[in-house]
């Protein structure tokens, strides 16, 4: 194998990892954003979660309120 055969191999591995780290980074950053949008998503479902929780517990305090106990005698 000639220099000039070796040489043109290692610019040509180079150029290759240069590709796969592009396309790594890419990927990272898609997956940041997925990650971003996954946090919103979650925080955006406890508020849900948290309005619905406050519902029902003010339907059953007011339940509640107006049932009668019984006394025990």
């Amino acid at each position: 194998m000639s220099a000039f055969d070796r040489a043109y191999n290692a610019v040509k591995t180079v150029m290759l990892s240069n590709e796969k780290f592009d396309r790594l980074e890419e990927e990272l950053r898609a997956l940041g954003q997925d990650v971003s949008s996954l946090a919103y998503s979650h925080a955006e479902l406890a508020q849900r979660v948290a309005r619905i929780e406050g519902f029902v517990e003010g339907a059953a305090a007011a339940g509640a309120a107006r049932q009668p106990r019984i006394e025990s005698q």
